[in-house]
């Protein structure tokens, strides 16, 4: 039977992609270690493609070619976005915890608060600018324990924000095009990257059991979650589609310090929890309107 997303149960769906979305960092640190995070990343490109093409195959009510060409400039930066994202977040977690890629990666809806206030006239309201206020504060406490190693993995958190921000504002526009199709280019750009970062820096050797996880990340996690957010989020409003990702941030950093046993440094909890305090204060107060 197929779903008919709408305002009230989008947000349900959305909240639900989260979750799947939140078991990746925990996959990344199940790996050997004796492959980089290009091999990780080309796999995970190659399980979106797979998840992808399934679906456009066999749950679309269009040709697999019409739905891939309706809409086509959009989607493809729909897909060069989230591959974006995807890329940034393997950088990110391989040199860093995942709580702090996590918690940078929350403040997406500050910047599709923004976004969605520039390119929708949507207005945003003075509570969201307190929260954005807030969660800046939360970023400057968690910064007192980053060093120098971590500038890379830093930096590719701090850019997942920012594409996801247009990725969910880009969403707003999205009634006649396929979410299949976003997905489908996003692994097919994902590859691309992949292979080329990993010609030039190794070659292609990888455990099958990494590249069973890289797989099931791909394939499952965000083949699966993927649709299903960019379906259910086109009727949510941009900031709010970002916030309800929060089961994403509060669980993927639970899942690794109950299996792994990674802990993320008391600052990082700190400035953490001042964060999801800016992110719970836009979700309990007026949000978004139109213009």
């Amino acid at each position: 039977m197929k779903v008919r997303f709408n305002q009230q149960n989008g947000s349900v769906f959305v909240f639900l992609a989260g979750t799947l979305f939140s078991f990746s960092p925990l996959l990344f640190r199940w790996t050997s270690g004796e492959s980089s995070e290009w091999l990780f990343l080309l796999w995970r490109s190659v399980g979106i493609l797979i998840s992808a093409s399934i679906a456009l195959s066999v749950g679309s009510l269009r040709r697999p070619k019409d739905a891939l060409t309706t809409g086509l400039s959009k989607n493809l930066l729909a897909g060069a976005l989230m591959a974006g994202m995807s890329t940034s977040f393997i950088i990110s977690i391989a040199r860093i915890d995942a709580a702090t890629t996590l918690l940078l990666q929350s403040l997406a809806p500050f910047s599709a608060a923004l976004l969605g206030w520039v390119l929708l006239r949507e207005k945003v309201d003075g509570h969201t600018w307190v929260a954005m206020a807030i969660g800046v504060v939360g970023v400057v406490v968690m910064g007192t324990t980053w060093d120098d190693s971590s500038v890379v993995g830093i930096s590719a958190a701090c850019c997942i924000p920012l594409m996801l921000g247009v990725y969910t504002v880009l969403l707003r526009d999205s009634q006649h095009r396929d979410p299949r199709a976003q997905v489908f280019f996003t692994g097919v750009i994902g590859i691309v990257v992949g292979v080329i970062a990993s010609a030039a820096t190794g070659g292609f050797a990888l455990p099958v059991r990494d590249a069973v996880l890289a797989l099931a990340s791909g394939g499952i996690l965000l083949g699966v979650g993927l649709p299903i957010f960019n379906a259910a989020g086109r009727h949510v409003p941009a900031a709010r589609t970002s916030l309800l990702l929060l089961s994403e941030i509060i669980l993927a950093p639970i899942w690794v310090w109950l299996i792994v046993s990674e802990t993320p440094a008391g600052n990082t909890v700190v400035g953490g929890a001042v964060i999801l305090l800016a992110l719970v204060w836009v979700a309990t107060h007026p949000r978004v309107q139109a213009a």
